[in-house]
């Protein structure tokens, strides 16, 4: 999540590392990373003459980083990706661009940047440009990676307003394609390369009409078979058969406009909680045959979870579409939300640009409600 639209905040950027055991903030000085439960300080850097970051990519809890400069006084140029080595400490590899990279999200096999218009993905072990993705303007870096090394499938927004791209990768061929593809810097600039030869990479696609207005958050799935995905209205939080692009759930979150910040699904894929600007957490009950636990009484269970209006037999897209399962509310207004190690967990990371704070809640099912831990 980026923070640093405000020129007075400390911290300039919050993430989850891949299994959400940690999460790492971005601020003027360096970085920190926070265990998530129990909730600690466990590591710090700060840079020697300062040197803000605005964004902060962990490999799981490896020494190994993507940093990108930001802030009043940026450490590095917003338009370059430094790979970071923090036991040396130093940057072992770069990656330039013509524009301000967005984001960037780290796999064992794949660095995955973006900017405006534009993704490109590449091989970890040797930076070879594998593929890059052509987007609607992208300027909140929305993108995701599945977490599952067995598969990679990625999704980000498409070329026109309210579509969501699905690509998924045949892993094989990522790791026996030719180096050199992209054979310098100004070619990975100039988004160069033999782009024939990098598409066959891909196994298939899927394009997704999710939203009549743009996409504002995205997210997979530990396997990737299924997107959540809501738009800049904030009112409505959609479901996708990945592979498909069926619309298996609408979920909504409310009546009155919010920025979604953050939708997350559980390991077994039968939850997914959703964070906003409104301060309130959600979470809703996934139901589709396919889900990752694979229990027909649990599943029996979740049909009954999410609340619906009473006149959902109109068919009406505001009475039709599920309530959530149960909420709560957080004092800070920028959050991440993730599930603990106990799917029954739910965890917000907050930021106020100058302090993190965490809060730990665990359903109880019966009374669709949490308690604090």
């Amino acid at each position: 999540m980026d923070l640093a639209s405000n020129p007075c905040n400390e911290i300039l950027y919050i993430a989850f590392n891949q299994d959400q055991s940690c999460f790492v903030c971005g601020t003027e000085n360096g970085f920190r990373v926070y265990n998530t439960d129990p909730f600690r300080l466990t590591f710090r850097r700060e840079f020697e003459g300062g040197g803000g970051l605005c964004i902060v990519a962990m490999l799981f809890r490896c020494n190994i980083l993507a940093l990108v400069g930001g802030g009043t006084n940026p450490r590095f140029q917003p338009h370059k990706v430094m790979i970071w080595d923090d036991k040396t400490p130093r940057c072992i590899a770069e990656l330039s661009f013509r524009s301000q990279v967005r984001q960037v999200k780290l796999r064992r096999d794949i660095v995955l940047v973006l900017i405006d218009r534009k993704v490109y993905i590449y091989r970890f072990s040797d930076l070879t440009l594998i593929d890059h993705i052509e987007t609607f303007p992208n300027p909140r870096g929305l993108c995701t990676l599945s977490a599952s090394q067995d598969r990679t499938v990625l999704a980000c927004p498409g070329v026109q307003k309210g579509k969501i791209l699905v690509v998924f990768y045949d892993q094989q061929k990522i790791q026996s394609a030719q180096s050199g593809l992209a054979t310098n810097n100004q070619e990975q600039k100039e988004g160069g390369g033999d782009f024939t030869r990098m598409q066959n990479c891909r196994e298939k696609t899927t394009l997704i009409t999710a939203h009549e207005s743009k996409v504002s958050q995205l997210s997979l799935n530990f396997e990737g078979t299924l997107v959540a995905s809501a738009s800049d209205k904030g009112t409505l939080i959609r479901i996708f058969d990945a592979e498909t692009g069926g619309l298996l759930q609408e979920l909504r979150r409310g009546v009155d406009r919010a920025d979604i910040q953050c939708i997350t699904f559980s390991q077994n894929s039968q939850w997914v909680v959703v964070s906003s600007d409104k301060g309130t957490i959600h979470v809703f009950a996934v139901m589709q045959s396919h889900s990752a636990a694979g229990d027909p009484n649990l599943d029996l269970n979740l049909s009954l979870a999410n609340r619906r209006s009473n006149f959902s037999f109109l068919g009406l897209s505001y009475f039709s579409s599920e309530w959530s399962f149960a909420q709560f509310r957080v004092q800070d207004y920028r959050s991440l939300v993730c599930f603990g190690s106990d799917p029954n967990t739910v965890i917000v990371a907050c930021a106020n640009g100058y302090s993190c704070s965490v809060y730990l809640r665990k359903m109880d099912y019966a009374a669709s409600s949490f308690s604090e831990l």
